[in-house]
């Protein structure tokens, strides 16, 4: 009965991912960026995905997709990649709380994401939060950077702690780590070495300048979570 009650709540968790992240590209609709599929220069090995992500990926392919997928992994896998130590809530914490933040070591020279072919997603549609809010108002490879609206990365940051407040109870890691792991025994996905645990959110990153411009999306992420 534990078991079917637990696989319920997860399965409801999981169809809340799709309406969080459709209701980011709303949120995101009078942001002009250059950014499009195909365009790879962001696509590095050092995204970041919780676990409810990662099973919303993983059921949204077919097993031919899976099959190619491991096929990738395997043969891409990013020998240094980013490993966090915190959270985005946990991150939150510190700065409210005046700690000091620990230092991460994250490079994007260190190689491109395994699960690129020519240059382009092989998981695009259920490509995980850390790829969707990639974005920059100028092109990268002519510039060497990325240009970001501040309200854009206030919104960002809103959607990275609200995703992380839904799966409180789970964890998060680098995104091969975890599909690897997910893939080695899907009913027993649990935490490993490299993966912290998530928490609820304690407060929200929102500067004084941003707070009347996102209430009425607060609202709609409290709905959905």
């Amino acid at each position: 009965m534990g078991f079917c009650m637990e696989s319920s709540v997860q399965s409801h968790k999981i169809g809340k991912i799709k309406k969080i992240y459709q209701l980011y590209e709303e949120a995101m609709t009078d942001t002009r960026v250059v950014c499009r599929q195909g365009c790879s220069d962001c696509c590095t090995c050092n995204v970041i995905v919780t676990s409810l992500e990662v099973r919303f990926l993983l059921q949204s392919l077919d097993s031919k997709g899976l099959a190619d997928m491991k096929q990738r992994l395997e043969k891409n896998f990013p020998r240094k990649r980013y490993i966090p130590k915190m959270t985005t809530n946990q991150f939150a914490a510190f700065c409210m709380s005046g700690q000091d933040i620990p230092e991460e070591e994250n490079n994007p020279d260190w190689g491109k994401c395994p699960l690129l072919e020519a240059d382009r997603c092989t998981l695009y549609p259920a490509r995980p939060f850390g790829c969707r809010s990639m974005m920059s108002q100028v092109d990268c490879r002519e510039t060497g950077f990325a240009q970001v609206p501040p309200l854009a990365l206030t919104i960002t940051n809103i959607f990275l702690q609200y995703i992380e407040h839904l799966d409180y109870q789970g964890f998060s890691g680098n995104l091969s780590d975890m599909l690897v792991l997910y893939l080695k025994n899907p009913n027993n996905f649990e935490k490993n070495q490299g993966c912290i645990e998530n928490m609820k959110m304690k407060v929200l990153l929102v500067p004084p300048e941003h707070r009347s411009c996102v209430g009425n999306l607060l609202k709609q992420m409290a709905a959905l979570t």
